[in-house]
C-alpha cells in the first residue's frame, strides 16, 4: 500500500468490467474468440494494471440451461463479449472504477465498457498460470489427447 499525496491510503482493486468485441472477417467461432481475447489482452497490457485477466463470457440458454460461450459470428463479421478482471491501485472501489474505465476507454474506442463488479485484491499478485492441484496434470496427454482447457478461453498477465 502506498499514501498518495492527498494523505489517502491507496490499495488495489480487483474491477470485472464487460467488453462486447466486434471482429471482421471471420473464419470460425474459435478464431474469433482467439482474436477477440488477443486484441483486448493487447490493450489491458497497456495500462497500469498489476494484474488482469480476460475470459469470454457465458450466457445460458432459456430453454435447457446449457451455457455457451457469447460468441455470434454472421457472414463477415463476430461479437463476443469478454470479461476483464483487471487490478489498478486507488484509494476506493469507485475510483478503481473511474480508473479501469478511463484506461482502458482510452484505448477501445467507441466500445461501452460496463463495470460488473468491484472488490478489494489481494495483497499478493494473483499467479499468472494456475498452479498444478492435481499432480497429474493434462499437460503430460499428446497434444491430439488433450481436452480443451480454460487456458484457451482466456488470457493473463501479471504485473
Amino acid at each position: 500500500m502506498t499514501t498518495s499525496g492527498h494523505g489517502e491510503e491507496e490499495t488495489w482493486f480487483e474491477v470485472q468490467l464487460s467488453v462486447p468485441w466486434v471482429v471482421a472477417g471471420t473464419t470460425g467461432v474459435q478464431d474469433v474468440i482467439n482474436i477477440a481475447v488477443s486484441e483486448v489482452g493487447k490493450r489491458v497490457n497497456q495500462t497500469s494494471a498489476r494484474y488482469s485477466e480476460i475470459v469470454v463470457q457465458d450466457v445460458a440458454c432459456p430453454s435447457c440451461g446449457y451455457e455457451y460461450e457469447a460468441a455470434l459470428s454472421t457472414t463477415d463479421f463476430a461479437l463476443v463479449v469478454v470479461t476483464v478482471l483487471a487490478q489498478f491501485e486507488a484509494s476506493s472501489a469507485e475510483e478503481s472504477s473511474r480508473i479501469a474505465k478511463r484506461e482502458l476507454g482510452v484505448r477501445m474506442k467507441d466500445i461501452p465498457l460496463t463495470v460488473l463488479g468491484v472488490r478489494r485484491a489481494s495483497s499478493a499478485v494473483e499467479p499468472a498460470v494456475e498452479t498444478a492441484s492435481e499432480p497429474d496434470a493434462v499437460t503430460d496427454a499428446p497434444a491430439g489427447d488433450r481436452p480443451e482447457s480454460d487456458a484457451s478461453r482466456s488470457s493473463s498477465s501479471a504485473r
